[in-house]
């Protein structure tokens, strides 16, 4: 039996993490960071398949935290999920390699898990 990829859900809400947490985690090793900081602090430790990241958050958004692991963790795969209308800095992002993949919120479970496997299944 092959091992589960590793996701990795960053977000600044709580119950976003707790939701995305219960409805993958049959499909995948879900782990889950409340902000960026948390997020680089996990990717130290552990190898991580998958990072969706939110892209509004304090401190840093989820394009800024892509373009780090890109730099810092090029294995890691990455995707943003965001509710905002600007999708102008993510699609400069996915231009330059640093997201694979945008995703409006209110995601679809069904459409996101089919999103989330063409990501893992790219080379």
């Amino acid at each position: 039996m092959t091992a589960k990829p590793k996701i990795l859900y960053v977000d600044d809400e709580k119950d976003n993490l707790f939701a995305f947490r219960s409805v993958f985690r049959r499909f995948y090793n879900v782990v889950t960071a409340i902000g960026a900081t948390e997020a680089i602090e996990l990717l130290e430790n552990e190898e991580i398949d998958l990072v969706v990241s939110d892209q509004p958050m304090p401190k840093m958004t989820g394009v800024e935290l892509c373009k780090y692991i890109m730099d810092k963790h090029p294995k890691s795969k990455r995707m943003i999920v965001t509710g905002y209308s600007d999708r102008r800095p993510i699609e400069d992002a996915i231009k330059i390699g640093a997201v694979a993949k945008l995703i409006m919120k209110q995601w679809d479970v069904d459409n996101l898990k089919v999103e989330i496997e063409s990501v893992l299944n790219t080379a």
